[in-house]
């Protein structure tokens, strides 16, 4: 099967170099502390760049996340160019720039501080460095394969009852080779990622893929491992768990209708707007109800299923942001639907 090509705007969208290009010097093993300085670092490099971007909005600045540099005027791209281009990227992590974003900065100080992180994200290798970064965490070596809980949870009553005929579908797939592929137990297997690193991986945007015609289009499960997280925003957040009903069988006569959630387990435990409460009070308006939970270490894991109703929407439930827990320790993860 050809890997399929489909143009990513809108929400989870993949970032672009100046150039347009990435290194093409990737290692291709990682030592797993390296492996998590990358994915972290890359984290908040994409948080402080959607940060600026909707600065610059607030500021009367018509900024589309994908073609920012081509809506500067002339004097913004000089800035941009010359503070992107004079960046050097620091040897060890302890000396990497914390990128302060507030109200005290104006527009060319934004844009200055934009053109660095574009320019630390090239020399980092791009969103491919990032992936292979990934794809290597999550290797069953390391026991970074979430899919593994999720067969062991499937395999037992009341699912292991409901295992006839059933697909899924895996939002952020960077292996077709993991647990959830070679279990034996899905008929079929849609995977889908931004950036795709295997033919058997449709590169596509979840926000933007066709909504199913039909019950034959829709799945019995989806997968969604540690990508929520990476969503630029709280509100896309919630959008996208919205939009995730949309392709769910109906659970009609016994059929499975299920959401397999994997998040850091810091969203839940040290964030200043969120816990896990409010994810279930949210997953609850959206007509999920959570079977199975498991805490590791570092990540969360929940296993939901749905009742096909979708409450919340049609009764137009809001769950705004909200300041929850003081400290200057916390994070700012929140999911919010308004």
């Amino acid at each position: 099967m050809a890997k399929k090509k489909v143009k990513s705007t809108g929400l989870l969208k993949r970032p672009r170099t100046i150039t347009g290009k990435s290194l093409s010097t990737i290692p291709k093993s990682l030592k797993p502390q390296h492996t998590r300085q990358i994915i972290r670092r890359f984290h908040i490099l994409q948080k402080n760049r959607h940060s600026i971007l909707a600065r610059l909005r607030k500021l009367n600045k018509e900024i589309d996340i994908d073609t920012y540099k081509d809506q500067l005027n002339d004097n913004e791209k000089v800035i941009y160019t010359e503070y992107f281009e004079k960046f050097v990227l620091p040897k060890n992590y302890s000396e990497l720039e914390v990128y302060k974003i507030d109200d005290s900065l104006s527009d060319r100080d934004l844009i200055k501080t934009l053109a660095r992180i574009d320019a630390e994200i090239k020399q980092r290798g791009g969103i491919e460095a990032y992936q292979s970064a990934s794809t290597q965490g999550q290797t069953t070596k390391r026991g970074g394969d979430s899919s593994k809980r999720l067969i062991d949870w499937l395999q037992e009553e009341p699912y292991s009852k409901k295992l006839s005929n059933i697909n899924a579908l895996e939002i952020g797939c960077l292996s077709p080779y993991n647990v959830i592929s070679t279990s034996g137990i899905f008929h079929d297997i849609v995977r889908i990622d931004l950036n795709s690193q295997d033919p058997l991986i449709i590169e596509e945007n979840f926000m933007e893929r066709p909504l199913p015609k039909n019950n034959e289009e829709r799945f019995n499960l989806i997968s969604c491992s540690l990508v929520i997280n990476f969503v630029p925003s709280h509100q896309e957040r919630g959008e996208m768990l919205i939009r995730m009903t949309k392709f769910l069988k109906k659970p009609i006569n016994g059929c499975m209708s299920s959401l397999f959630l994997v998040l850091p387990l810091p969203c839940i435990t040290n964030s200043r707007y969120f816990d896990n409460k409010l994810l279930l009070e949210i997953m609850s308006s959206l007509g999920f109800e959570k079977t199975c939970y498991y805490e590791a270490k570092k990540v969360a894991y929940w296993l939901f299923d749905w009742n096909g109703k979708s409450e919340g929407i049609n009764k137009r439930m809001k769950f705004p942001k909200k300041n929850m827990y003081a400290g200057s320790s916390r994070n700012n993860f929140c999911i919010t639907i308004e």
